[in-house]
């Protein structure tokens, strides 16, 4: 249920926090605003499709937002389709770059100079539907637990707008219920309401960071906690990062982070028209279609969310717990949702591990690892990674055998366990 823009107040003042129905500003001893939203357009030879997706970031209900639009030295005339979309509002900033960076790099530009606790990144090719903003907001305030992202479903259109479809791009395997906590016992927004609040329960669904698979619909659907993603941002170099994208590095590191939450009513458009970089095609049941030039930049994206997360192992583990990141490890080298000794079967995982071996040794310690990666992959993956870092000969080191010999009793350990728990359980 969606508000119409024409039914809104050109006056942003109206807009109000509530708890259990009283203004907040009658409960706090002084006023509290709305978190700063940052929408970051990135655009490159769009001029066809640029201006409807600024003017979807001005046509907002939700009021207090600012939009930064980053140019990847566009030759297209799109400056003068970006500046006539903007025309004098206060809210926009303009970053013209002199080449093309690349779908990531640019985004970065717009987070560098960016102030909102909240981040989209928006695709010049699509567009945001009014209350956009209002529902991602009113969903993180609302969620259970705070989550690092949350992901909306799209109406696809095509080329020309005519609409395609409808629905959540990610990989959905299940249906479930939503669960925001009780309207009366979380902030809400006065630009969403009761109605769009209950159907906002119905239609979300959290996602915890150990849930595994591509869950989510690409790029401009998505709205990040900015803080976090900073401490994800890429290490690697402009020129590496080229063909890799915002959602593509951001979604999955941010979710084995501190998981994400979906929701399955369209809240943008996402444009079908023949250059996507990402998916060309409608979405099918239980299919995530990658038919543009995106998959070939894969092996690189898993490199760089490998990199960010081995160059911090240390403080990583320690938030999240050491089983944790030895999971997001093998979390960040899938895509499909496999499970972690088949993502170490592959050659191209068992590369990425070895070029890490030795920042990994430096955090954990030599023999810490190698048992961590023991139990996460089979002997032959270890192996292979212990041979492609010229640590081959420690595989069959006396150290290594007291691993799997101690390994091997835990799992007898378990097992008997389990086989005591169905006795008790039959008598």
């Amino acid at each position: 249920m969606h508000n119409k823009l024409d039914a809104l107040s050109v006056e942003t003042s109206a807009s109000d926090l509530t708890l259990g129905g009283l203004s907040l500003d009658e409960l706090a001893p002084e006023p509290v605003s709305y978190p700063l939203v940052s929408f970051i357009i990135r655009n490159w030879n769009y001029a066809r499709f640029v201006g409807s997706a600024i003017r979807s970031v001005r046509n907002q209900t939700y009021p207090n937002f600012e939009a930064i639009v980053v140019d990847n030295g566009s030759t297209d005339g799109s400056r003068a389709e970006i500046e006539a979309a903007i025309a004098d509002d206060p809210r926009f900033r303009t970053i013209w770059l002199d080449e093309n960076l690349g779908a990531l790099a640019g985004a970065l530009k717009g987070l560098d100079v960016a102030r909102g606790d909240f981040v989209t990144f928006v695709d010049s090719d699509d567009y945001l539907l009014a209350d956009f903003a209002a529902m991602h907001v009113q969903a993180h305030l609302a969620l259970p637990r705070g989550v690092a992202f949350t992901s909306s479903a799209v109406i696809e259109i095509d080329a020309e707008g005519a609409v395609l479809g409808s629905g959540l791009r990610g990989l959905q395997l299940e249906t479930r219920n939503g669960g925001l906590r009780s309207p009366f016992l979380v902030l809400r927004l006065s630009e969403v309401s009761r109605a769009q609040f209950d159907q906002l329960d119905r239609s979300i669904v959290a996602h915890p960071p150990t849930e595994n698979g591509w869950l989510w619909s690409p790029g401009t659907s998505n709205m990040f906690r900015r803080f976090l993603i900073e401490t994800i941002r890429p290490r690697a170099k402009p020129d590496l990062m080229f063909g890799l994208s915002a959602d593509g590095h951001f979604c999955r590191l941010a979710h084995v982070l501190s998981g994400s939450a979906t929701i399955a009513m369209p809240l943008s458009a996402y444009r079908l028209h023949g250059d996507n970089f990402f998916a060309g095609n409608p979405a099918l049941d239980g299919v995530v279609d990658v038919s543009g030039p995106a998959r070939k930049f894969f092996p690189a994206r898993r490199r760089e969310a490998m990199r960010v997360l081995v160059e911090d192992a240390t403080s990583f583990s320690a938030s999240m717990g050491a089983w944790r990141f030895w999971s997001a490890i093998a979390q960040v080298l899938d895509s499909n949702g496999a499970s972690s000794v088949q993502v170490f079967e592959a050659p191209e995982a068992q590369a990425i591990i070895a070029e890490n071996l030795a920042l990994l040794f430096t955090a954990f310690g030599k023999w810490s690892t190698l048992r961590k990666l023991r139990e996460l992959m089979s002997r032959r993956a270890l192996q292979a990674i212990l041979r492609a870092a010229d640590q081959g000969p420690v595989a069959y080191a006396p150290r290594m055998v007291g691993i799997e010999i101690s390994m091997f009793e835990a799992r007898l350990r378990r097992k008997r366990r389990a086989k005591a728990t169905r006795r008790k359980q039959r008598t």
